[in-house]
């Protein structure tokens, strides 16, 4: 199978590419060279449409992003006559006024997404909390969900003396404000606490294996990928009733409502009485999250795609 593969090619979303090529043949559109703001839109169309032969040998192409940025290759896939699929990174679906987040905020970057979900052959999102979103935005759209993954062989790294709580931000501002930050502060006062910012992976990750609860207080999240890795590292998470974080946690950890700093903090301190079994528990939940597993979804999607 021949696919065009469409996307930011950086962090999560090059790991998918790199997976894929295991497994198909694989031709990809870096979204980091051609279309990393808003003013090159007009170089963007150009090396779209110099990308026609692509599209044209493809048996799908795979966007990851549902905003601007795929209108030109939906367009070419349908003159070639080609399957579509999309997968949504979160904010193309979502309206957060109070921190002034998401697409569907502006009539045109909000109508235009709503255009790319229609005329996808398939949509894939990362948790049904987000299915649902997409459903509701655009009932046209044929949506199914295809979790996130790590590698689980973390599961297995043995762990140090386990104290403290973190959390996981990026530099944008934007960014700590949907992962409500303030909150965080607020509620871990007094506490052996820590944002873990702008950092490599490996100290990433040795920071995790170091703390023993993980908060993710977000606005809204489809499947954060750091929240599976602490809990691949035995953090008990502490995480809002927004998006996809409950699917992640299950009835392992504390989901609390969003906003509410006493029940935040409430639950951090329970966290922190966790035991040695409980955090075995929480990297065995982390384990159902697969390569193997999204290998699995993904030939399966992808057949059924090519049947169609």
């Amino acid at each position: 199978m021949n696919i065009h593969f469409v996307g930011y090619l950086k962090t999560f979303v090059k790991q998918e590419f790199e997976l894929l090529k295991k497994d198909y043949n694989v031709t990809a559109f870096d979204l980091v060279i051609h279309a990393s703001s808003f003013w090159q839109i007009p170089k963007y169309f150009i090396a779209t449409l110099l990308d026609w032969k692509n599209v044209r040998n493809s048996d799908v192409v795979w966007i990851w992003v549902a905003d601007y940025p795929a209108i030109p290759f939906i367009f070419l896939a349908k003159i070639f006559r080609k399957r579509v699929i999309v997968t949504i990174s979160g904010f193309e679906v979502f309206a957060a006024p109070e921190i002034g987040y998401g697409n569907q905020l502006y009539p045109v970057r909000g109508a235009a997404s709503r255009w790319i979900l229609r005329n996808s052959t398939l949509t894939i999102a990362m948790s049904n909390a987000y299915k649902n979103i997409i459903e509701s935005l655009e009932p046209a759209a044929k949506v199914i969900v295809i979790h996130g993954w790590i590698d689980t062989s973390l599961c297995e790294e043995p762990l140090p003396e386990k104290s403290g709580v973190v959390t996981s931000v990026a530099k944008y501002k934007v960014v700590h404000l949907v992962k409500n930050i303030p909150l965080f502060i607020e509620a871990t006062k007094g506490m052996e606490a820590k944002v873990i910012e702008n950092v490599p992976h490996e100290t990433l990750i040795t920071e995790l294996k170091s703390a023993k609860v993980y908060c993710q207080l977000s606005i809204t999240d489809q499947f954060p990928l750091t929240l599976l890795e602490a809990m691949a590292c035995g953090c008990i998470p502490v995480v809002s009733n927004s998006g996809g974080p409950p699917e992640i946690v299950g009835d392992i950890g504390f989901i609390v409502p969003y906003g509410d700093v006493f029940k935040t903090k409430e639950a951090i301190h329970s966290a922190l009485l966790s035991t040695p079994a409980d955090i075995q528990a929480v990297r065995e939940r982390a384990r159902m999250f697969s390569i193997e597993r999204r290998n699995s979804e993904v030939k399966k999607m992808l057949e059924h795609v090519i049947l169609e």
